[in-house]
């Protein structure tokens, strides 16, 4: 299923994506349109010829979740594949997924791979130095999963959503891992504006999520790790005058990320981790 919010410029490449999966087993596609302007549902719709597709209302309340949650209930399969309406999924998506479901049947989610990254040797992250997670915009879930936990947590905007839901599904003992051959082309912010907006929002859900979760036992920072972490921001400043455009993006992200992080421990009163 696929959330989209005025996603009329780029549901499409996706969209296409789909219809060119290789030995994919039989699927739908459900778009859950969140409260999109710009036509979203009706790009969507011409694409009814060429797949199985049904375009969803998930008009309750903005953000990917709200779509994500009405996508996945509206879903009629055992598994649910999440993909990003800006990205375009590689030809043998389904298929992976598909393989690694049927390889290891207690496996409750199967992640896959931005096309960045070495197959062979990526590894799953650990948000926190805790759980291992995986990445929401290529992401599929057993639907014993969901009726087990319920699904993505609305509070969340912006990010770490899918790190919540992962580790409270393997809270609940449900595995997850790798779909190795199932690869994203991944549409990252262009300006490095967009960068600092998008990872503020990271930064600021990552000490969210310590707050629901610290209880765990996670540990968070210091007064001392802090100022340490601000004279690195600080020195990440002049490269945002670069004539290097990656490296103006490198230094609005990693300021971005801090920014949000800040702005995380004002609104909870804590010091999350780094």
């Amino acid at each position: 299923m696929i959330p989209a919010y005025n996603a009329a410029d780029t549901i499409g490449q996706q969209l296409e994506a789909l219809i060119c999966q290789e030995s994919a087993p039989p699927f739908e596609v459900v778009v859950a349109d969140n409260r999109s302007t710009d036509g979203t549902a009706e790009v969507a719709r011409h694409f009814s010829n060429r797949l199985d597709i049904r375009v969803v209302p998930a008009f309750e309340r903005q953000g990917v979740n709200c779509a994500r949650n009405a996508g996945i209930q509206a879903a009629r399969g055992e598994i649910v594949v999440l993909l990003d309406a800006d990205d375009r999924a590689r030809p043998g998506v389904l298929a992976a997924f598909a393989d690694a479901f049927a390889k290891e049947p207690a496996l409750g989610i199967a992640g896959g791979i931005l096309s960045t990254r070495d197959p062979a040797t990526y590894e799953m992250e650990h948000p926190q130095w805790y759980l291992p997670y995986l990445p929401g915009c290529i992401m599929a879930i057993r639907r014993e999963v969901i009726d087990a936990i319920g699904g993505f947590d609305e509070s969340f905007v912006g990010g770490h959503d899918e790190v919540d839901f992962c580790w409270r599904a393997q809270h609940a003992g449900f595995p997850i891992g790798l779909a190795r051959g199932a690869l994203l082309d991944r549409t990252d912010r262009p300006t490095p504006r967009s960068a600092f907006r998008q990872f503020r929002r990271y930064g600021a859900t990552y000490i969210q999520l310590w707050v629901k979760h610290r209880d765990r036992g996670i540990p968070g920072s210091t007064v001392r790790g802090e100022l340490q972490m601000l004279r690195k921001t600080l020195r990440r400043v002049p490269d945002l005058r670069s004539r290097d455009l990656p490296r103006r993006l490198d230094a609005a992200q990693a300021i971005g990320w801090n920014v949000g992080r800040w702005q995380g421990d004002l609104h909870y009163r804590t010091l999350g981790p780094r």
